[in-house]
C-alpha cells in the first residue's frame, strides 16, 4: 500500500509516462501516414518537394565510409558505447559514455537516376547491427564480416564485459526506402528572374549611401527616374549573370530533412514493412497512454 505522502510521487510518474506515451504514439502515427500517403516517385521525373524513393544505396566516388567500431564498410552508421555501473552500490545498469551518427552523404539509385541523400536529422531504421562486450572504453576487437556470436566474441565477453558496444549500419548495394524533401540545385532553372531582381533591389535600397554612390550621376542626393532605370538595369544584369553561372553547373538532386517538420525517414525495409513497424509503435504508445491514465485515475480516486 502507498502511504499518504507517497501517492503524489507515483501520480507524477504516471502523468509523465502518459505524456511521453501520447507523444511517442502521435509521432509514430504521423510517420505511418507519411509512409502510406506518399506515393513512390522516380528520381528522374520527381517533382520538387516531399517525395519517397525506393532504390539501392551506394557511396559517391572516392568516398569511404566504415563503421567506427567494427570497421565494416557501409553507407551510414551510428554507434553507442555504454558502461556498466560500478560494482559497488545499487546502480548496475548501463549508461552511455559515447555515441555518434554518420553525416556522410550517400547516393540512392532507383534505376532512373541518382540523388544525393543528406542523412543529417533523419530517423533511420537499420536492421544491420552488431552488439558485443569488452573491457576497454573503446573496442580493441573489431568483428570481421561474417563472424557470428561465437569464437573470439566470447574471448572479449569473458575479458571483463564492463563495456557494451552497439553499432547499426545501412549497407551499400542494399535496397532502401527514403522519404524526405527532394530538391535540385544547379542546372537550368525555371524561376522568373524578375523575382531575383526585386529581391536584389530591396537589398540595395537598405544601403542608401552605397546606392547613391553607385547611381547618383548628377550628385543631387537622390535617385531620379532616369537613374532608377539604370539601377534596375544593373540589378537585372547581375541576376542574369549569377543565374547563368548556376545553370552552367551540373544539376545535383538532393534528398534531405524537410524544413516544414515532416518525417525524414531512411530504412532498409520496404514501404509496407516500414508502415507496419510504425503502426505497432503507435499502438504501443496508445496502450501505454491508456494504462498510465488508468493508473493515474486509480491513484486519484483512492488517495486523492
Amino acid at each position: 500500500m502507498l502511504h499518504d505522502g507517497h501517492w503524489i510521487g507515483a501520480a507524477i510518474v504516471m502523468a509523465g509516462a502518459g505524456a511521453y506515451s501520447f507523444w511517442f504514439g502521435f509521432k509514430a502515427l504521423a510517420k505511418t501516414r507519411a509512409v502510406e500517403n506518399t506515393a513512390t516517385a522516380r528520381i528522374r521525373s520527381a517533382a520538387q518537394g516531399y517525395a519517397e524513393f525506393n532504390g539501392v544505396a551506394e557511396l559517391p566516388p572516392r568516398i569511404v565510409c566504415k563503421g567506427p567500431l567494427t570497421g565494416l564498410p557501409c553507407t551510414w552508421w551510428t554507434y553507442k558505447i555504454e558502461e556498466r555501473g560500478g560494482s559497488a552500490g545499487r546502480n548496475r545498469g548501463w549508461h552511455t559514455i559515447d555515441k555518434m551518427t554518420s553525416e556522410t552523404p550517400f547516393l540512392l539509385d532507383d534505376g532512373t537516376g541518382k540523388c544525393l541523400v543528406d542523412p543529417r536529422g533523419a530517423d533511420v531504421v537499420a536492421h544491420e547491427h552488431t552488439v558485443w562486450y569488452g573491457a576497454e572504453s573503446w573496442p580493441q576487437f573489431r568483428i570481421p564480416p561474417g563472424d557470428g556470436p561465437l569464437g573470439k566474441f566470447f574471448d572479449v565477453l569473458l575479458s571483463g564485459g564492463r563495456y557494451r558496444y552497439t553499432e547499426r549500419r545501412l549497407n551499400a548495394a542494399q535496397m532502401m526506402c527514403a522519404l524526405g524533401e527532394f530538391r535540385t540545385s544547379g542546372g537550368v532553372s525555371g524561376d522568373d528572374p524578375e523575382d531575383g531582381v526585386l529581391q536584389l533591389l530591396h537589398e540595395w535600397k537598405c544601403d542608401q549611401a552605397k546606392l547613391l554612390q553607385r547611381f547618383d550621376a548628377n550628385h543631387d542626393g537622390q535617385i531620379d527616374a532616369a537613374e532608377w532605370e539604370q539601377v534596375r538595369a544593373a540589378a537585372r544584369a547581375e541576376v542574369i549573370a549569377k543565374r547563368g553561372a548556376r545553370e552552367r553547373e551540373p544539376a545535383v538532386a538532393v534528398l534531405a530533412q524537410p524544413a516544414d517538420g515532416r518525417a525524414f525517414l531512411l530504412s532498409d525495409s520496404d514501404q509496407a514493412s516500414l508502415a507496419r513497424r510504425f503502426k505497432l509503435q503507435a499502438a504501443a504508445g496508445t496502450a501505454c497512454f491508456v494504462l498510465s491514465m488508468g493508473a493515474l485515475m486509480w491513484l486519484w480516486q483512492n488517495f486523492g
